[in-house]
């Protein structure tokens, strides 16, 4: 939000004792953050105010005229393009090293003539998007005078980041009573009476279908209105709010709000198609017609304006087109009223437009500020067109007391800020934030006010208010009486950073990636179609399409991480994830989502590149099941991994599986479905596997132990057998431990090989085997021995036969 030093200026006596950037102090460390203040005059260095003397057409030129132009001191020769003006009137003249946007004046010849400077139109002073001819002043405006003074453009800007639980900040008031509590300067807020004004006339009614959702409904008729254009005052002040000005009745409807932080919406009276005015749901399958031209589709949950035959405006986020006001509007249906945050918040995401209305509604305002608008925005109009209008405002509402009482406890301001401040300090800051109090003995009694009834619920609450305007800065610091101790990682802690440490030297890049994903997504990787992965939990008010769920799996985001790599020529990827993963919890009593901590990895493109001394190689399944068993060996599980063979909808029929801890099932891995990767165009296969670290990390809690480094010499033999297809090597392996005692030492598949002599079904399964015994030398004999119990036990077990 932006307003301005001058405009803060109506609202508070004696606020020229303070400079904006002492304001801006003050305001930053109470809580009010100013992001950003800005002098606005800067713009207008070196613009004047000039009278134009006189002109001729421009001898080599027949669409330029040459001007002399008088600036005070002197007579200047000015070329000119336009034609809207005389002899006489007064204009902005850019002078020598002015700055029209990007562009900086200089002396020149235009066509064989000299121009010293250039008079400006409204679009090139940021003024109006556009503007047919050069800028003409009307009014009291002095000649050769700074531009930005005489136009009440030099002035400060405050851009202002206000918290979501202070939506009475969102205005030129709540910023103005904020500086008075914090500085003790006097707040000068409106003083209107409403007697015999409230719902005198039965000629117009309002119907609220339901109050939860429009607590308030205000409104007035204007009649006859005269056709006046907005005053430079309010324009000014809108361009410096960053509002482009549309006409008189647009223009006070933004005025008021940036003033008063109330909404308004303005509707030509003589296009409602009744007298009756009614706030409702919308119905199924209804649309308007937006005033941006847009024809939108209503959600059932929308609440909307509506006459007797249909919407009018979407609440609290844009009027329709059939109902604007336009240059013949003469009666003007003012709408100041107060809708369900929630559901404002809800519908802007839905429709997809937000506007400063909507993020007002969104904070839920104060329903008691909609009558103060409407007679701040007759205050206005009155005092611009000089005319006089009704009495009646129409008022509907929900009659809810918004008062709080909160005690306060003396001791309890000392017992939280460390130090001790008066008594009649603190109720005197309760006061200047408009909370009226008194002091009762030991505590103080307070009032909470309606346009702090949402944020301000505890005595908690007091003390924080008390603390930033009595300025955090004058709390002073003190050692705290107890002896420090250097934090430790726990035992998880500490393992996680060993597992990251362990991918980042395999050569692997760590991503993170949001917890929300779109349900879109999530029936892609056909998720809702596997069991463990289907359990999905749903974000109530989700900021968009794509953060609608909490992901069960890491796949979706790493496949998304692939895709955004590709699309910007990089395709060669090796990344993994540490992250949650939340899963429904059907037993759990509060209906939180199980979490579990998960492990994913991805590999995709080329595993090497082609070099003088090595061939190209893009990455395989054996490079994914090359990783899992080195993170295995790293915690000293390499002989508890197994690899078991199951389908996944999302991966290859053929190449996917699950990876088991002993008899404990830790995840999967494969190769992502072709058909997946094709609708996603992306040109390359990609693996990927995804692990739970809660029982990962649990298992790696075992004691090291140290062997004397051998004495005797190992033997070595390479074993070859014919076996069955549908054999796993994990299956052999396990029967060759059995057969060999604690005398084997090592075993490695070093060769996979099927041919024609085989027969159908077989392959042939190569080992190297390490023997050695503690205390001797093995003998040949013995090798031969254990050799052929191993040939013969998987003879028995899997009908497998020695290679010839």
């Amino acid at each position: 939000m932006k307003i301005t030093y001058n405009w803060l200026k109506e609202f508070i006596t004696g606020l020229e004792r303070y400079s904006p950037q002492e304001i801006a102090y003050k305001l930053t460390m109470s809580g009010t953050e100013i992001k950003k203040l800005e002098y606005a005059g800067e713009r207008y260095k070196n613009i004047i105010i000039a009278q134009i003397e006189s002109f001729v057409k421009h001898p080599n030129a027949d669409k330029l005229s040459l001007c002399k132009v008088n600036t005070g001191s002197q007579v200047l020769s000015i070329v000119c393009g336009a034609n809207n003006f005389k002899e006489k009137d007064k204009v902005a003249l850019a002078l020598e090293n002015a700055k029209i946007g990007d562009f900086t004046i200089k002396k020149s010849k235009i066509r064989g003539e000299f121009s010293e400077g250039m008079m400006c139109s409204e679009k090139e002073l940021g003024l109006s998007q556009e503007s047919e001819g050069i800028l003409i002043l009307n009014g009291n405006y002095a000649l050769g005078g700074n531009f930005a003074e005489q136009a009440g453009l030099d002035d400060w800007v405050f851009e202002i980041e206000v918290t979501p639980n202070r939506p009475d900040c969102l205005s030129v008031t709540g910023i103005a009573r904020e500086i008075c509590a914090i500085t003790g300067l006097e707040f000068k807020y409106y003083r209107y009476s409403f007697e015999n004004e409230i719902n005198i006339d039965k000629g117009f009614s309002i119907e609220i279908r339901d109050f939860k959702l429009c607590p308030r409904y205000s409104s007035k008729i204007f009649k006859n209105i005269l056709n006046n254009k907005t005053p430079s005052w309010i324009k000014n002040r809108l361009l410096l709010s960053d509002v482009r000005s549309v006409d008189l009745i647009v223009d006070l409807t933004n005025y008021v709000m940036i003033e008063t932080g109330q909404p308004l919406h303005a509707f030509d009276a003589d296009l409602l198609a009744s007298n009756k005015i009614i706030i409702r749901p919308a119905f199924p399958n209804e649309f308007i017609i937006s005033i941006d031209g847009t024809k939108r589709a209503l959600d059932e949950g929308t609440i909307v304006i509506a006459d007797e035959k249909g919407p009018v405006a979407i609440a609290g986020i844009m009027g329709g087109k059939n109902t604007e006001i336009n240059e013949k509007t003469k009666n003007v249906f003012l709408e100041s009223a107060n809708f369900f945050g929630p559901s404002i918040m809800k519908s802007s995401k839905k429709i997809g437009l937000r506007s400063e209305a909507s993020n007002r509604f969104e904070k839920k305002i104060d329903p008691l500020l909609t009558l103060t608008a409407i007679k701040r925005f007759e205050e206005l109009l009155s005092d611009i067109t000089g005319q006089e209008f009704d009495k009646a405002i129409y008022d509907s509402y929900l009659d809810i007391n918004r008062e709080r009482n909160i005690d306060l406890r003396l001791k309890k301001v000392k017992q939280v800020l460390g130090i001790d401040i008066e008594d009649k300090k603190i109720s005197n800051i309760l006061a200047g934030l408009g909370i009226r109090n008194y002091i009762d003995s030991d505590k103080i009694s307070a009032l909470i006010p309606s346009f702090r009834f949402e944020d301000l619920e505890r005595e908690i609450d007091l003390v924080e208010e008390i603390a930033r305007i009595y300025g955090f800065e004058n709390i002073p610091t003190q050692q705290l009486d107890f002896k420090s101790g250097y934090g430790k990682y726990s035992f998880n802690q500490k393992k996680l950073i060993e597992v990251r440490q362990a991918l980042e030297n395999a050569g692997l890049n760590e991503v993170i990636n949001y917890s929300f994903i779109g349900l879109k997504e999530f029936k892609f990787f056909k998720l809702d179609e596997e069991k463990d992965y289907k359990d999905y939990t749903k974000i109530l008010n989700p900021l968009n399409e794509d953060f609608e769920i909490l992901r069960t799996s890491l796949i979706q985001s790493l496949v998304k991480n692939l895709k955004d790599n590709i699309s910007r020529k990089i395709q060669d990827l090796r990344i993994f994830e540490i992250s949650k993963i939340f899963l429904k919890d059907q037993s759990s009593k509060n209906k939180l989502p199980l979490e579990k901590t998960k492990l994913a990895i991805l590999f995709s493109g080329k595993a090497n590149l082609k070099s003088w001394n090595s061939s190209e190689r893009v990455y395989d399944f054996y490079d994914l099941k090359g990783l899992l068993e080195y993170l295995f060996l790293k915690f000293r599980l390499k002989e508890k991994l197994q690899i078991k063979t199951n389908e996944y909808k999302f991966f290859h029929p053929a190449i996917s599986g699950d990876i088991y801890l002993e008899k404990e099932k830790l995840g999967i891995l494969g190769k992502i479905h072709p058909e997946l990767i094709d609708m996603l165009d992306i040109k390359q296969d990609v693996y990927f596997m995804e692990m739970d670290l809660d029982i990962f990390i649990d298992k790696t809690n075992i004691e090291k132990k140290f062997t004397q480094i051998p004495q005797f010499p190992s033997n070595s033999i390479d074993l070859a057998i014919v076996i069955g297809e549908e054999v796993e090597n994990k299956e052999v392996e396990e029967e060759i431990y059995k057969n060999c005692g604690n005398m084997l030492v090592s075993l490695r598949l070093f060769d996979l090989y099927k041919g024609k002599q085989f027969e159908e079904g077989k392959k042939s399964l190569a080992y190297s085997l390490e023997f050695r015994a503690p205390d001797r030398t093995l003998k040949d004999l013995e090798i031969d021995i254990i050799s052929k119990r191993i040939i013969n036990s998987l003879s028995k077990r899997f009908d497998a036969k020695l290679r010839q």
